[in-house]
């Protein structure tokens, strides 16, 4: 093989591979995590914040009370009360964790604010 030909074979491999690359990029697995808030009295805020790819693409809010009754809102991108905002720092969590494809349909965020995520593959 020539110089020119190896050049060129180099060029179509990297041509083929970086559609491939973007799309990859594109469709990254969707993540939960959770952050909690004391509500006085005797009450709570959960939020649930759905990422992909290091950007939050919308967010739960469940207020529920010392009875379990639960007030639900969603919200598209980033979202916090703000009375929560005032606490400061949220006091319990939970790490990232990555939604099966299977369960994405299950998330009412998601349905709402992103429904490309629940017909696409990875």
């Amino acid at each position: 093989m020539n110089t020119r030909t190896r050049s060129l074979s180099l060029l179509m491999i990297v041509a083929l591979a970086l559609p491939a690359t973007v799309f990859a990029l594109d469709k990254q697995p969707i993540t939960i995590t959770t952050e909690t808030y004391p509500r006085p009295p005797y009450s709570g805020a959960t939020y649930y914040i759905y990422e992909r790819n290091g950007k939050v693409i919308c967010t739960k809010l469940a207020v529920c009370n010392k009875y379990d009754e639960c007030e639900t809102s969603y919200h598209g991108g980033v979202f916090k009360a703000p009375e929560d905002v005032q606490t400061g720092k949220a006091y319990g969590g939970s790490p990232a964790v990555v939604i099966a494809d299977a369960k994405l349909s299950k998330h009412q965020c998601l349905v709402k604010f992103v429904p490309d995520a629940l017909t696409t593959t990875r």
